[in-house]
C-alpha cells in the first residue's frame, strides 16, 4: 500500500497585497493536499482558506513597524483540504527579536488523508547570509528527526547557487531529500531557485513542476509556486 501526497509551497509577498483570489484559482487548479506559504499575513491565510473551504494553521514570523500597525504581521502557514493539527512553533533564530526581519520559525503541523498522516514543517530561512541559513535548517533538521511520522520540509530556503548544497546536506541525516527543480525567484524573470520541497528518501515522486514565469505571476509575487506530487510506502 501507498499513499500519494501533493505538496506545493509558495512565497506569496503578503505585504505587496497579492490579488488573493487568482492565488486561490491556481492553488485549487493544483488539487494539493499540502500547501505551505510564507510571507503571508494571517488575514490573508484566513481568507485563503476560507475562498478555498480549507482548514490552516499560522504563525507569526516577524512584527514590522509597531504595535498600531499589528494587521502587517508577517508568517507562515500551512493550508490543506484535510484534517490537520499537533501545530508546533519553533524559533529558528534565539535571541532575535521578534520585531526584526531576521526572526525565522518553523511551522510544523500534521496533515491526514484517508487514514495517513504527513509531518509538514513550513518555514523561511535567512536570506541575510549562508551561515545563518546553515544554522536555522540545521535546527528544522533537529525537529524533523524527532518527528516519528514522516516528513517534508516546505518553504523558501533562501539558497544560493554556492550554498544549496550546504543548506540541503543539513537534512540528509533527517531522512529527507532535495528533488530538484526550475528557479522560482525573480517570478518575471526566474534566475534563481529559492523555493522548494525536500520529501522523505523513501519517496518515489510523480511530478515536480515550477510556472515558467512573466508578468502575469509577478504580479501575485515575486516568487513562483513549486508542485511535488509524491508516494510514500504506508
Amino acid at each position: 500500500m501507498t499513499t500519494r501526497w501533493r505538496v506545493v509551497t509558495w512565497n506569496v509577498h503578503g505585504s505587496a497585497s497579492p490579488d488573493l483570489v487568482l492565488i486561490a484559482a491556481h492553488l485549487r487548479e493544483c488539487t494539493p493536499d499540502v500547501v505551505a506559504l510564507q510571507e503571508v499575513r494571517r488575514h490573508q491565510a484566513r481568507r485563503l482558506a476560507s475562498m478555498l473551504g480549507w482548514r490552516r494553521r499560522w504563525t507569526r514570523k516577524h512584527h514590522p513597524y509597531s504595535p498600531l500597525l499589528w494587521w502587517r504581521t508577517e508568517g507562515v502557514a500551512v493550508l490543506t483540504p484535510h484534517s490537520i493539527g499537533d501545530a508546533a512553533r519553533t524559533t529558528l533564530t534565539p535571541g532575535v527579536s521578534t520585531w526584526v526581519y531576521r526572526h525565522r520559525v518553523l511551522l510544523s503541523v500534521t496533515v491526514r488523508q484517508r487514514g495517513r498522516s504527513l509531518r509538514v514543517h513550513c518555514t523561511h530561512l535567512s536570506s541575510t547570509s549562508t551561515d545563518e541559513r546553515i544554522e536555522q535548517a540545521r535546527r528544522v533538521a533537529t525537529v524533523v528527526r524527532a518527528d516519528t511520522t514522516a516528513s517534508v520540509v516546505a518553504g523558501d530556503l533562501n539558497t544560493h547557487p554556492h550554498d544549496l548544497g550546504e543548506i540541503v546536506r543539513e537534512f540528509h541525516a533527517a531522512g529527507l531529500r532535495d528533488v530538484g527543480g526550475d528557479s522560482t525567484n525573480p517570478a518575471v524573470r526566474p534566475l534563481q531557485r529559492l523555493d522548494m520541497v525536500l520529501v522523505p528518501d523513501a519517496a518515489v515522486v510523480h511530478e515536480q513542476r515550477v510556472p515558467d514565469g512573466g508578468d502575469r505571476w509577478a504580479e501575485l509575487s515575486d516568487h513562483l509556486p513549486v508542485l511535488v506530487e509524491f508516494e510514500l510506502p504506508d
